[in-house]
């Protein structure tokens, strides 16, 4: 990664860190001996760290680093970072770096709609699979680079008080089972429809069941609107820097193509807050940079 001259990376006297560690999902109990769980992803238990930090100018960055399994304590994590956002300077008022293979997919989708209220600017520095992609639509801007995204249908297992996975179950033999995954899905696919996602997202999402995921390339992550803009939003920051008077300045068309290359270029400074702002203004200052 090329950025030319790199100041060194240094910690603001404004950083917060947020670290949070548990094992565990998201269970739903139904009339079954063992507890059930939901998952729209895979089943590894990893510990979590949210980050969220303070980048020092007019109205101050929220950077949140989600790496790891997604949960329902991640989301209240996200939802005391979110009420720290203030405003949406240059580069953004919220920027979220995801690095998840998925999790419980309800709370995905919680944290999606927070980050769309947000004005959230979403870039995956490694993976993003299965309940990730609630969290990545969420985003008004959404950069994902070629095969990073991953997808596949909901699927139910049972597991132990551990969280230690005993079978995946048939929803075809547990009526409660399978009215809950039928909820599960209707709700997936209003939430897609909601963030401007195209129909045929949550189509191919279905047709991928259970086993592995399907990894999107880049023609596909822009045809199903996982990279992209919101509309509304976008329209106006296209407008910020279409009159700004100062290096910033730039079309609408040359800023889509630099504010896509910051997920490439930006990766390595997913755990350094400051220096990932740093590199997102760099990236759209310099049209030079590749």
């Amino acid at each position: 990664m090329n950025l030319g001259t790199r100041l060194p990376p240094r910690q603001s006297k404004n950083s917060v860190f947020l670290d949070l560690k548990f094992v565990g999902c998201s269970m739903i109990f139904l009339r079954h001996p063992l507890p059930i769980i939901l998952l729209a992803l895979t089943f590894f238990i990893q510990p979590i760290e949210v980050h969220a930090s303070e980048h020092s100018s007019p109205e101050k960055t929220i950077v949140v680093n989600i790496k790891g399994q997604i949960s329902k304590n991640v989301l209240e994590k996200v939802r005391r970072s979110v009420l720290q956002v203030t405003g949406d300077p240059i580069p953004a008022g919220l920027i979220v770096l995801l690095d998840s293979p998925g999790g419980d997919g309800e709370a995905a989708i919680r944290i999606g709609h927070l980050l769309r209220a947000s004005n959230a600017h979403i870039f995956v520095t490694g993976e993003c699979a299965s309940a990730c992609i609630f969290v990545l639509a969420g985003g008004v801007v959404r950069v994902a680079p070629a095969y990073s995204v991953g997808i596949h249908r909901g699927r139910i297992t049972m597991s132990d008080a551990d969280a230690k996975i005993i079978k995946e179950v048939d929803p075809s033999e547990s009526p409660a089972a399978q009215v809950k995954l039928l909820q599960y899905e209707a709700q997936a696919s209003r939430f897609l429809a909601e963030m401007g996602m195209s129909p045929e997202l949550f189509t191919l999402m279905q047709s991928h069941q259970f086993k592995g995921v399907y990894r999107l390339s880049s023609a596909e992550l822009v045809k199903f609107g996982l990279t992209g803009f919101a509309k509304a939003y976008w329209e106006g920051r296209a407008a910020l820097f279409t009159n700004i008077k100062d290096a910033y300045q730039m079309d609408e068309l040359e800023l889509k193509k630099r504010t896509m290359r910051v997920a490439s270029r930006c990766s390595g400074f997913d755990r350094q807050a400051i220096e990932f702002v740093r590199c997102y203004k760099e990236t759209l200052r310099d049209p030079f940079l590749n």
